[in-house]
């Protein structure tokens, strides 16, 4: 193993400017790139504090090897109370949260700090993920433009969003705010949870068009889906559980016209299944109508996917959203139900 570069220097007070805190489960494929993309920073003071969620593989040594502060999490906290703990050691002013898969540009902690000093009043950063990627299969292109597109969209606006992929926070407004909701274990939406409790509070957040970091990670059909599933039945529970008062509002980065097409999607299959087994012509015309709206409801996210991806990919996505709509619909579906049955996270 080679050794990296330079070590994270501190500031000549002896207190770094920004703190990075990364929480780490097995993440020995792409830590050591993650952790050399950080230290290749042009801005210099700063600190890497890693939380070993209790690992199995090599990544608390590679994060040692790199000149990182390894905290041990003392037993499996999930990546929202990792998080929490990392703050605990940090010194910097502002803290830097990134996931152990994210690959920084050079400038990205002198674009966020120098976003900071422009505004006195921004509690909170989040960075784009890039809409370049290594992997080039459908699923990673469409997952990955979608992530792209729905931060994005929200540029520029003070948004109750808070993507831990990679976004920084004032560390006073972190400790003011509480922090991360304890009661999230498996990685899924702690850091939606989040963005929305910043808001609640009164703290403002804005996502920067021109921060862009590369989130890699790849996708099959069936981890795509997996993953829609799982989100939409979490964010199922939170509006239930927090929204109570505002069921109709959308205070996520997903778009509305999305929101709308999932029940479209479940709509058109079923006007699709009976109009064939009844041989109704009006419930089948009533499907097809049904499937261009949703097309039409998604026109920007499909020209993005053109744009970057061809045609191909294009007429393909077109097939797959449908697909993933019905996804996230059964786990809307699962969310409201285990709610109501007593699971409210």
């Amino acid at each position: 193993m080679t050794p990296p570069d330079s070590a994270p220097p501190t500031s000549n007070a002896g207190t770094p400017r920004i703190s990075v805190v990364m929480p780490v489960y097995n993440s020995e494929r792409l830590l050591g790139e993650c952790l050399s993309a950080l230290h290749a920073s042009t801005f210099r003071d700063y600190e890497i504090i890693v939380v070993d969620d209790s690992s199995t593989d090599k990544s608390r040594d590679i994060a040692a090897f790199h000149g990182c502060r390894v905290v041990p999490s003392g037993g499996r906290l999930g990546p929202g109370r990792a998080r929490n703990k990392g703050v605990e050691h940090a010194h910097g002013d502002i803290v830097f949260f990134i996931d152990s898969d994210v690959v920084v540009r050079p400038d990205t902690m002198t674009r966020l700090l120098a976003a900071f000093d422009r505004d006195p009043g921004l509690a909170g950063i989040v960075a784009v993920q890039s809409p370049t990627m290594r992997f080039r299969n459908l699923c990673s292109v469409y997952k990955n433009l979608w992530m792209h597109y729905t931060y994005v969209r929200r540029a520029g606006q003070d948004v109750p969003l808070f993507y831990t992929t990679a976004a920084a926070i004032r560390r006073q407004a972190f400790l003011d705010s509480g922090g991360f909701d304890a009661n999230y274990v498996d990685p899924n939406i702690e850091d939606t949870d989040y963005g929305q409790k910043l808001a609640s509070q009164g703290f403002r957040v804005q996502i920067l068009p021109d921060l862009e970091v590369e989130h890699v990670k790849g996708y099959d059909l069936a981890g795509l889906l997996r993953v829609d599933f799982l989100r939409s039945m979490s964010l199922a529970r939170l509006k239930l559980r927090k929204s109570a008062g505002g069921i109709g509002t959308n205070d996520t980065s997903v778009p509305t016209g999305y929101i709308v097409s999932v029940p479209l999607a479940g709509l058109a299959m079923l006007a699709l299944f009976v109009g064939l087994v009844l041989g109704n012509r009006t419930l089948l015309i009533a499907n097809f109508l049904a499937l261009g709206a949703i097309l039409v409801l998604n026109v920007p996210f499909l020209r993005l996917i053109r744009a970057h991806g061809g045609v191909r990919a294009w007429g393909l996505s077109c097939g797959l959203l449908i697909i993933e709509l019905l996804a996230a619909g059964a786990g809307s579906a699962v969310g409201i139900a285990t709610y109501l049955a007593g699971k409210k996270y």
